[in-house]
């Protein structure tokens, strides 16, 4: 809670009372903002949905290549542990 809650209210008022004003200098109501707000709402969502669906396609396109390097990579390393690990004895055999 604040300190003073007398001052924030008319803090809250008087900034209510100026974005209101400076809305009505373009025409927009608060009806018009209700009806655009939930608009604005589905267009982000939409949006957000595309972005998704768009760079799923590139990013299934990269890991046909990506993840069988990838693999393979991990694959020769874990080979090349185990070797230094057990292979130390196999060396000193020959």
């Amino acid at each position: 809670m604040p300190k003073n809650l007398g001052s924030l209210i008319l803090k809250l008022i008087v900034g209510s009372f100026i974005v209101g004003w400076a809305l009505t200098l373009f025409d927009i109501t608060p009806l018009d903002l209700l009806k655009d707000l939930s608009g604005t709402i589905g267009q982000i969502y939409s949006m957000a949905l595309e972005t998704v669906r768009w760079s799923a396609d590139y990013i299934l396109l990269g890991a046909v290549i990506v993840v069988p390097i990838w693999a393979i990579v991990a694959g020769l390393n874990y080979l090349q542990k185990k070797s230094r690990r057990g292979g130390t004895s196999s060396k000193k055999q020959e």
